[in-house]
């Protein structure tokens, strides 16, 4: 409002006592005014929304196929508490870049499961609905985390859901179900993905040798590449 009140002097000063000079500030003035509102109500433009975390927050910044489920499994937080925290009106509705800023403490925690999935590496991904905005992805609500000690198949079933017979036959070409898994190529964990293709995921910053966040992984570069598996030599 104040570039608004400063341009309005400069403009009359320009133009004082001219007709046509009162006609162009009426003009440029309602021009800016247009672009002024159309900033404020763009969806998702909001200042909160994009902006930077507070030193004692998580920053996260949201990639293709993320929900704010899966975000919140990951850190330990309910979905509730996230959107609330975020002042996100619709939690089916986040944005590829927009920051999610995740508190370090808070009573927002879920429930983690134990033994090789943990609060940070739990991330739950389910096929996706019909898309209705160019850079929004709807999901339905994701599965819990896997239940401990539950076998390499079972978590496979659970995040590729339809799709869970294939990619076990994938994974099991791949590297016999094994998590710990290494070839000399770089290839590691179930499903062997390359060190420079496990970079372009969600779970860059977790172990490929944890099987959960493989399998993720592995399900996030599926549902990119159109729901095929031309990255893996093995076929289903």
């Amino acid at each position: 409002m104040q570039t608004y009140q400063h341009m309005r002097m400069c403009l009359q000063h320009f133009v004082k006592g001219s007709l046509v000079g009162k006609f162009s500030i009426g003009i440029a003035l309602g021009l800016l005014l247009m672009v002024t509102t159309f900033f404020v109500n763009v969806p998702g433009a909001s200042a909160h929304a994009w902006a930077t975390c507070s030193r004692s927050d998580y920053s996260y910044r949201v990639v293709a196929g993320d929900t704010l489920s899966g975000i919140g499994y990951r850190y330990g937080k309910s979905w509730s508490g996230l959107a609330s925290y975020n002042h996100i009106v619709n939690p089916n509705l986040i944005y590829v870049n927009q920051i999610v800023c995740i508190p370090v403490h808070g009573a927002n925690n879920t429930v983690s499961a134990q033994g090789q999935v943990t609060q940070k590496s739990a991330t739950t991904y389910v096929a996706p609905q019909k898309v209705t905005q160019k850079s929004v992805t709807t999901y339905v609500a994701p599965l819990p985390a896997p239940v401990a000690n539950g076998s390499v198949a079972a978590m496979i079933y659970q995040v590729f859901g339809g799709y869970g017979s294939a990619a076990i036959n994938v994974a099991r070409c791949e590297s016999g179900l094994n998590p710990g898994a290494y070839n000399p190529s770089g290839a590691a964990g179930v499903f062997q993905i390359m060190p420079g293709t496990w970079a372009g995921t969600s779970e860059a910053g977790q172990s490929p040798y944890n099987a959960f966040t493989n399998i993720v992984a592995a399900h996030q570069i599926f549902v990119r590449d159109g729901y095929s598996w031309r990255e893996w030599t093995c076929q289903p």
